[in-house]
């Protein structure tokens, strides 16, 4: 048996080594990469915002100003931060043509090219050859994009990534291990938007979240979608239902509605057909061939899970009984 001192020097021990220590170099990237997409959603989001914001009051010219000063000081961020969220809205209003390949950083450079062309020209080839945020400045200020012939330009916006498979994008289940089981649909919402990164982080690459409790009307009746996701590679809008019981048929009925409005009314031509997606606890198989019945591509089912409650509240819901 060999001496812990010999471990160190041992051949294979240096190698075991060299593997982890890329393991958690390439997991370290990975989380960076998946928190840094996240911030280029989440600006995206505010942008659309603030816009949205601005364009109710454009009969007071003072009003733009009044807003930013407003939450600049409210949010406490930087108010140069804020005009880069908005011109990144501006530069990017389509989502889908946001990649997120490219990082924040990445963005803050593209958004200063005024040239659309141009910009799209120099995040396609960013994405394509992998350019760090220096090399990108670089071939800015060298002036690739004029030393490009219109043929290899052209080229350049050719290029496009595998179609996506749609049943492929949603999972079966879901692992929300990050929140206890809730007691009901709106704990459980209010939980998975207080983790919102690792609630993205769940579901997949390319989810954003548009909104949530979205009021839609029908027949001069309101009614409220739990979240409104959006995927960029397929592209389009995902409503959502949360339940926190067992799948019933009529949350189907419900959803197939929801989604035949948003298809009809909020569809925008360049996406594709709005799906809806029902999270719930418990799901029959049965019930849900029967229930889905020509809609497969239209509604997708999932179950969750979640961790068990804590050993305090499991102690407080055991004294609560033993009143009764």
């Amino acid at each position: 048996m060999k001496k812990q001192k010999d471990i160190a020097t041992d051949q294979a021990y240096q190698a075991l080594m060299q593997e982890l220590k890329s393991l958690i170099s390439k997991g370290q990237h990975a989380a960076y990469k998946a928190v840094d997409n996240i911030k280029v959603q989440t600006y995206w989001q505010m942008g659309e915002r603030i816009v949205r914001e601005e364009l109710g009051h454009n009969n007071r010219a003072e009003y733009g100003e009044y807003l930013i000063e407003k939450l600049v000081k409210d949010l406490e961020i930087k108010k140069s931060l804020l005009y880069e969220i908005i011109n990144f809205y501006y530069a990017y209003k389509i989502f889908h043509t946001v990649c997120g390949k490219l990082s924040w950083s990445h963005y803050r450079v593209l958004i200063k090219i005024k040239n659309e062309t141009e910009r799209l020209f120099y995040q396609n080839k960013a994405v394509a050859d992998s350019w760090s945020v220096r090399a990108l400045r670089q071939h800015i200020k060298t002036g690739l994009y004029g030393n490009t012939s219109m043929p290899e330009i052209e080229a350049t916006f050719q290029a496009r990534l595998p179609a996506v498979n749609v049943p492929e994008v949603f999972k079966n289940t879901y692992d929300f291990n990050f929140l206890e089981a809730p007691e009901n649909e709106k704990e459980l919402e209010e939980r998975l938007m207080k983790d919102f990164e690792k609630f993205l982080q769940a579901m997949g690459e390319d989810f954003s979240i548009l909104g949530r409790q979205v009021a839609i009307k029908i027949d001069g009746q309101t009614h409220y979608i739990d979240l409104v996701l959006y995927h960029r590679g397929i592209p389009c809008v995902i409503l959502v239902d949360l339940k926190i019981d067992k799948l019933d048929s009529r949350h189907i009925g419900q959803m197939n509605k929801y989604v035949g409005y948003y298809r009809q009314s909020k569809q925008y031509e360049h996406e594709k057909d709005t799906i809806g997606l029902i999270i719930c606890k418990q799901a029959g198989k049965e019930e849900v061939r029967y229930a889905l019945d020509g809609l497969e591509q239209k509604i997708f089912i999932a179950k969750y899970k979640a961790k068990l409650p804590s050993e305090a509240r499991i102690t407080k819901a055991v004294h609560l009984l033993e009143r009764c």
